[in-house]
């Protein structure tokens, strides 16, 4: 069908995306000389209380509160903070480099080049910026789905000039905070003349003056690209280090995130002279992350590190004690014991497991309100553009209002309707609804269930949005829903009332195995609108999803 005269501003669509990728393992461990004290054995009692006090000083020091249980007997790691020197896998580093060279081109990724020290500067910037984009799209998303996407981006913004020229409104490149992030370092890098048009070549004027780049990103773009020699960190080489140095510590802790920046910076600054090689480096790392060193079940066997690996070490023997009384590590917190021996059972020990947090169960009404004009296929679509700030800032949704735990149907539909008044005039006898079904849907935080309800008016125009709305509001046609910018659970919530994401049929829906029904459901099917129509002060609450990244060219919706 084609779109409406009347089109919406500015929305395009999306896929569902997945989560990140990136993560090290072992031969025979390697020798130690230490010199050999008698081990005086620690009462279960003597433990909990150095558990406690070691608790205690993380918490006072840092702040941090996602240690283990630390209760109960431990495993005795006496050792020195030399022990956590990155010595023996400087030894190494040919072997990563040469292990790397084998698999560089395995998957596919197309930002992947080798560096060539010959290139012009705006050459390497043209680099700088293709690894820039990819490293902003792997934020939280799998390789295999970001190579075709990172292909469409480069295809409709080859460049950084192309991509600074771009506008909010007209791309949608404003509805992800990622991609808005991307346009903003881009024209700051093209508004600037200091800049050359490229992105700088200097890590810490990147992670200072650009729009959304971090320490980590700005180590990437200038190790790749420009061949500097600067370490980077993210969460697979966070979990390698703490591996290859058997640091037992709190993740997000100051001190542990300090220490595996040091130890990333002597490993890069140990390299050989030859350009270019801190960044081959610096992938070599991730790609051992990710493909061998991962987070469950890691692939020991087929580590080049093996013989480096302390925590591989550690499940045959114990740590050396410490070279000096006063050089105690400060930095590991116990080993809870979980087996009969006092040796580590698994590498995967490391890093320290991170308390889970709780989710809460939130519950929110659905309404999706569709117009259709009478005697005629006309039809539009009710949505609510979230605020500009925040979770998932700009998607499109039908109108989502909070409601209590356990609220019945009929509560459902009465918080959707006084909500609604913020957005519509609705008069009585204008339609009539039917409730669809609840539905969860999981976040990394929050356990949510949509209970859904499809309401259809049929006055004569689709009625105007207030002005005085606290969000902006657009009727959509059937081809402005289908691209339009939305979150997974809104596509959830969509093939419940008509089967599927993209579908406009409600003669059979197919109804997913999750939905449930809700007290007051069958009592509910059909009734008047004004039943539920009682208060002019109705008002949408901000609403918590998660985000979706585009899998397929974005088709865009002219104002």
């Amino acid at each position: 069908m084609r779109a409406s005269s009347s089109r919406s501003p500015s929305i395009i669509s999306i896929q569902d995306s997945e989560g990140s990728d990136y993560t090290p393992i072992a031969n025979s461990p390697p020798k130690r000389t230490s010199v050999k004290r008698k081990r005086t054995a620690v009462t279960t009692t003597k433990k909990a209380q150095v558990k406690a006090k070691v608790k205690k000083e993380v918490e006072d020091e840092d702040g941090i509160v996602d240690m283990e249980d630390v209760v109960g007997p431990s495993i005795v790691r006496d050792h020195g903070m030399e022990y956590h020197a990155v010595g023996d896998i400087e030894g190494l580093q040919r072997d990563l480099l040469d292990w790397f060279e084998a698999c560089r081109e395995k998957r596919g990724m197309p930002w992947r080049k080798r560096y060539d020290h010959k290139l012009s500067m705006e050459k390497k910037g043209q680099r700088a910026y293709e690894i820039w984009v990819s490293e902003v799209m792997l934020q939280q998303t799998q390789v295999a789905t970001v190579i075709a996407y990172w292909k469409r981006w480069i295809e409709k913004w080859p460049t950084i000039a192309d991509l600074a020229k771009a506008d909010v409104e007209v791309s949608g490149l404003g509805y992800y905070r990622r991609a808005r992030s991307l346009l903003a370092g881009a024209k700051t890098v093209m508004s600037k003349s200091k800049y050359n048009g490229r992105l700088p070549d200097d890590p810490l004027v990147l992670e200072k003056e650009i729009d959304g780049v971090g320490r980590y990103t700005a180590g990437a773009i200038c190790s790749m690209a420009y061949g500097v020699r600067t370490p980077i960190v993210d969460g697979n080489i966070h979990r390698l280090l703490t591996r290859l140095l058997a640091l037992h510590a709190p993740q997000t802790a100051p001190s542990t995130i300090k220490f595996l920046w040091t130890a990333a910076e002597e490993l890069v600054h140990s390299l050989p002279e030859v350009d270019g090689i801190a960044g081959d480096w610096n992938q070599a790392l991730m790609e051992l992350g990710s493909q061998v060193c991962k987070p469950v079940s890691p692939d020991c066997a087929a580590c080049p590190l093996r013989q480096g690996c302390k925590a591989y070490s550690e499940m045959s023997n114990k740590p050396p004690l410490p070279e000096k009384q006063d050089s105690a590590c400060n930095l590991c917190a116990p080993i809870p014991l979980s087996t009969g021996t006092e040796l580590i059972p698994s590498v995967t020990v490391f890093p320290m497991r991170k308390e889970k947090k709780v989710s809460r169960a939130e519950e929110e009404s659905v309404l999706v309100l569709e117009w259709r004009r009478e005697n005629d296929d006309e039809r539009k679509w009710l949505f609510v553009k979230r605020p500009e700030k925040g979770l998932l800032a700009g998607l499109f949704e039908p109108p989502t209002t909070p409601v209590p735990i356990s609220s019945t149907s009929s509560r459902c539909l009465e918080a959707s309707m006084k909500a609604l008044k913020d957005y519509i005039d609705i008069q009585p006898e204008m339609g009539e609804h039917r409730y669809v079904s609840s539905i969860p849907h999981i976040f990394s935080h929050i356990n949510m269930t949509y209970h859904i309800h499809h309401s259809i008016i049929t006055t004569p125009p689709s009625p105007s949005v207030l002005p005085t709305a606290s969000r902006q509001g657009v009727w959509l046609s059937e081809e402005e829903v289908v691209h339009a910018n939305v979150g997974t659970g809104v596509k959830k919530v969509w093939a419940e009332v008509y089967g599927s994401w993209g579908s406009f049929d409600t003669t059979q829906p197919t109804r997913s195995k999750a939905a449930t029904k809700k007290g007051g459901a069958k009592g509910d099917k059909k009734r008047p609108l004004e039943e539920v129509v009682k208060n002019e002060n109705g008002k949408i609450v901000k609403k918590v999803m998660m985000p979706a990244m585009p899998s397929r060219k974005a088709k865009e919706v002219a104002s």
